[in-house]
Formats: structure tokens, sequence, C-alpha cells
């Protein structure tokens, strides 16, 4: 195996295994959420329940194609190589496609997410828990009914409509007065403010990621070149 190819062996090899690493300490976080491990859960604040399987799916993704990067490397693995490849042209298409979609089809993404919000918000009055999904939406998002605290109908509100940590060691409720705009609008903003940069951030990876398919491409490649020479 000549340097140029050793070098790429190596550069596969650490690299995968720092992502192998990262993998394992997302599916940790993940775990210790599961069972109540206190620290993590003050900081994700018990609303995001779907974070911790979020946190075991991606980590557990991030492992098995690192591993099989790092151990075909390694191992000099045609095989392992090429299926790490793989891959990672699939994750690239992924999330080329993604990108695509957030440039191209934005205004649509965001009308649906606006009409989401209003279904649930109808389903609420019926439904305790789509009830308790919308008190976290307004918690986390810092918003309140679909269109405005008016949508309640009442003067006084869900204590997640309002910034209460600034009543704090006051007789003062969640009112009208001092509630958050829409969580339609909100939850609009907040896709029309991130949506490009994550569309840039998924190129950008998967520029990146190009690089490793061909370095990993051109080792199995070199791999299968040298078990062909050595059955002569």
């Amino acid at each position: 195996m000549g340097c140029g190819t050793s070098f790429v062996k190596y550069v596969l090899f650490f690299f995968n295994l720092v992502v192998a690493l990262l993998g394992l300490a997302v599916i940790g976080v993940g775990v210790a959420f599961l069972l109540n491990w206190t620290p993590i859960k003050e900081d994700l604040q018990a609303h995001l329940t779907v974070a911790p399987w979020l946190f075991i799916v991606i980590g557990a993704i991030m492992f098995v194609i690192a591993f099989f990067g790092c151990c075909g490397a390694i191992r000099e693995s045609h095989c392992m190589v090429v299926t790490y490849a793989i891959f990672l042209l699939v994750i690239i298409i992924l999330q080329v496609v993604l990108a695509v979609l957030l440039f191209t089809y934005g205004e649509s993404i965001k009308d649906g997410l606006k009409k989401g919000v209003e279904g649930l918000w109808q389903k609420r009055a019926r439904d305790p828990a789509a009830n308790e999904v919308f008190n976290n939406i307004q918690a986390q998002l810092k918003c309140c009914g679909d269109n405005g605290a008016f949508d309640y109908g009442g003067i006084t509100l869900d204590k997640s409509c309002c910034d209460m940590d600034s009543f704090a060691g006051q007789a003062v409720g969640c009112t009208v007065a001092n509630a958050f705009s829409g969580c339609r609008e909100k939850i609009a903003d907040f896709y029309e403010k991130w949506n490009k940069p994550i569309a840039g951030i998924a190129i950008g990876i998967a520029c990146i990621e190009v690089v490793g398919a061909l370095f990993s491409l051109c080792l199995a490649n070199s791999i299968r070149n040298m078990d062909r020479r050595s059955h002569y």
C-alpha cells in the first residue's frame, strides 16, 4: 500500500473513531435523560419528551456508520469500506433533498406548519394530550394561543402563555395584558429564520461527506487491487 493510500486509510480511521465516540456520547445523553438524571432533565426542561429518543437514534446512526468506516479502514476490508461509502452517499442524497425542499417549498412548508398549529389548537379542547402538547409548545416558543391570547376567550390564561419568572414574588397571574403573541405566527417566524441556515448547513456537511465518500472509494479500490495482486 502506497504512502498516499496509507494516509487516506489513517485519516478515515481517526476521523471515524472520533465520530463513533461522539455517537456513543450522544446515546449516553439520551439514555441518561430516560433514566431521569436530574441535571440533564433540568437542562432540557422536561418538556422535550421526544429529545432523549432523538438523541439515541442520531447517536446510533452516527456510531453504526462510523463503525464501518473505522473498522473498514484499519482492517483494510473492502466490503466494510464500500458499505461505509454507500451509507455516506445515502446520507448525502437525503441532505441534498432536504436542502432543496427547504429552498424550493419553503412557503408550502411554512403554511403546513401554521395549519398544524391551528389543527392542534382546535383539538386541544377535547383532547387532554393535545392540550398538554400545546401548553408545552407555548412554554418552549414563548407564544400563546393560535393567533393570540384572545383565543382563550377569558381573562386568566395558562401560565405557559406568560413569562412568569418576570413576575416572581408578585401576586400577578397570566392575563391577556402580559401574554405572549400567537403560536401560529411565532412558529412561522421561527421557521422563516432557520430554514435557509439549516439548508446551508446540510449542503456544507454534504460537501464534507462527499470528500469522505471519495476517500473511502479510493481506499476500497486500492484494497481490491492489493487483493488481486496477492493472488498472482
